[in-house]
């Protein structure tokens, strides 16, 4: 069997384990760096709220960017062109399950920044996303975090439909930002994403015209809390208990053509067998990718009944 680029996640029959192209776009060049340090030498994480446990919450993340001299990742405070996250000891695997989501974005379409998969100096994979709220010559895009923009004081607090509105307020291109909202709400229900908090859906700003930010911190955290809410956020009143109901009544919510929607629901139910693979074909370990498969395949039943 061939190997996994472990950037896309994809096949490679090269040597080594990622596709030139994918170096490329990650680095601007086709190499793999070294990164000289480990977990151990980031910055001290910060820690989650009590009362409810985020993931992205807790997890380590450092500035870095590509010394072109050395080859080498180099932490970066100012003038960073991406970031690193490490595996933390609270949840194995974190790396290859942020990696294996964003693969999965990208397969069905979504707009998904250069990411990959990097062994850090202790042999530990590290999960590294380019920046993309920066210009290529290092000038910051404004964005705007539906937080902000709904003048929330709780992240978790608040609706999609909420978000949706202000997509459809706001976008330059409703019609466009609205499907692709919505099509990123079913794939983070189907493969177990309940954190998808106000903090993570935001408005990228160029020329004074907003747009939906590409996909971040997409991750099963279901696989890790088994007893987390469908979704952070409520759809048709509700964060549990979710069936494909509730999804159509927000597809109804969002003024979305019901051509459309059947045509998003279909998308996603075509896919199954491709997440399916790169699940069982990702860098976690053989009880994490049997959960990850578990979850969705309890996910497919209830958005696509028998």
């Amino acid at each position: 069997m061939a190997n996994r680029c472990l950037c896309c996640q994809q096949p490679t029959d090269v040597e080594g384990r990622y596709h030139a192209k994918c170096l490329k776009a990650l680095w601007g060049k086709a190499i793999a760096p070294k990164i000289p340090f480990a977990a151990k030498d980031l910055p001290e994480k910060v820690t989650a709220s009590a009362d409810h446990m985020s993931i992205s919450g807790v997890q380590a993340k450092a500035l870095v960017r590509l010394n072109a001299d050395t080859s080498e990742i180099e932490f970066a405070p100012k003038g960073s062109t991406h970031i690193l996250k490490p595996e933390p000891n609270e949840y194995p695997g974190l790396p290859a399950m942020e990696n294996v989501c964003m693969a999965m974005a990208e397969t069905l379409g979504m707009n998904v920044p250069p990411h990959g998969l990097f062994p850090m100096s202790d042999g530990r994979l590290c999960y590294i996303v380019k920046r993309f709220d920066r210009t290529e010559d290092g000038g910051k895009i404004q964005s705007e975090t539906m937080y902000q923009l709904l003048g929330s004081t709780d992240k978790y607090k608040g609706s999609l439909e909420a978000v949706g509105k202000a997509i459809r307020a706001h976008a330059e291109n409703i019609g466009l930002d609205t499907i692709d909202f919505f099509e990123r709400v079913l794939l983070c229900f189907l493969f177990g994403n309940g954190d998808m908090h106000l903090k993570n859906w935001a408005f990228f700003i160029r020329a004074k015209k907003p747009a939906l930010a590409p996909v971040y911190d997409f991750v099963s955290s279901r696989v890790y809390f088994k007893k987390e809410d469908d979704s952070a956020l409520t759809i048709n009143a509700k964060k549990n208990k979710l069936k494909r109901p509730d999804f159509e009544s927000l597809a109804n919510d969002l003024k979305i053509d019901p051509k459309a929607g059947a045509n998003s629901f279909e998308k996603m139910k075509k896919a199954q067998e491709k997440l399916r693979e790169l699940a069982i074909y990702s860098e976690l370990n053989p009880s994490m990718r049997q959960d990850f498969e578990d979850v969705m395949a309890e996910r497919y039943r209830r958005l696509f009944p028998q």
